[in-house]
C-alpha cells in the first residue's frame, strides 16, 4: 500500500509539472485547480471530440487559415488527450508533450517570420515608391510559408491521430488477451478438478 501510495504520489507530481494547476485570486482568497487525475474512456474521447465540434461551431473558428480560436480550442484538447495518456501511461505522456511543445515552437518561429517579415515589408514600402512589388513578393513568400505550416500541423495532427489509434488498440488487445488467459485457466481447473473427482471415485 504505500508502494502504491509513493507511485500515485509520483504521479501526481509528474501530472502537474507537465499540466500545471490553474491559479486565480478572488475577495475569499487565492484558488488552486489541479486537473483531473480519473482515467479516461473511450466514451471520454468521443465526447472530447463532441466538444470541441461543439466550441469550434459555438465560437465561430474559420475552418483554414491562421485562426487563434481554433488554435486555442486545439491546444486545450491536446492538454486533454495528454494528461488522458499521461494518465495511462507517463511516458508515453511526456511524447505527446515533447509532441505538443514542438508544435507550439514551430508556430510560435512562424509568426515571428510572419511578422519581421510584414515590417520589413511596409518599411521597404514606405522608403521606395516602387516597394509595391517588393511587398508583393514578400506577402507571396509568407502565404508559402503559412502553408507550409498548415502543412506541418496537419502533419503532427496526423502522427497525433496514429498514436491514439495505437493506444486504443493496444490497450484493446491487451484486455482481450488477459480475458482469454483468465477462460483458459477457469478451463483448466475445472478438468482439473474432474480428473481429481474420477481418481478420488476410483
Amino acid at each position: 500500500k504505500a508502494l502504491q501510495t509513493e507511485t500515485g504520489s509520483k504521479l501526481d507530481d509528474m501530472i502537474n509539472s507537465m499540466l500545471p494547476p490553474r491559479e486565480w485570486t478572488e475577495d475569499s482568497g487565492v484558488w488552486m485547480q489541479y486537473i483531473s487525475k480519473d482515467p479516461a474512456s473511450r466514451d471520454d474521447v468521443i465526447t472530447l471530440q463532441e466538444h470541441l465540434d461543439n466550441k469550434l461551431k459555438e465560437r465561430k473558428a474559420r475552418e483554414t487559415g491562421i485562426c487563434a480560436v481554433r488554435e486555442e480550442l486545439y491546444s486545450q484538447s491536446f492538454d486533454e488527450i495528454i494528461r488522458q495518456v499521461a494518465l495511462d501511461g507517463p511516458e508515453r505522456g511526456l511524447l505527446l508533450m515533447r509532441v505538443r511543445d514542438e508544435i507550439r515552437m514551430t508556430i510560435d518561429s512562424y509568426k515571428i517570420l510572419y511578422s519581421s517579415a510584414v515590417n520589413f515589408g511596409v518599411k521597404k514600402q514606405l522608403k521606395s515608391e516602387y516597394g509595391i512589388p517588393n511587398l508583393e513578393e514578400q506577402l507571396h513568400q509568407l502565404d508559402q510559408s503559412k502553408s507550409k505550416l498548415e502543412l506541418e500541423v496537419l502533419e503532427l495532427r496526423s502522427k497525433l491521430e496514429i498514436i491514439e489509434k495505437r493506444e486504443i488498440e493496444k490497450k484493446s488487445a491487451d484486455e482481450k488477451r488477459r480475458k482469454e488467459e483468465l477462460d483458459f485457466l477457469r478451463y483448466q481447473g475445472q478438468h482439473l478438478d474432474s480428473f481429481l473427482k474420477q481418481m478420488n471415485a476410483g
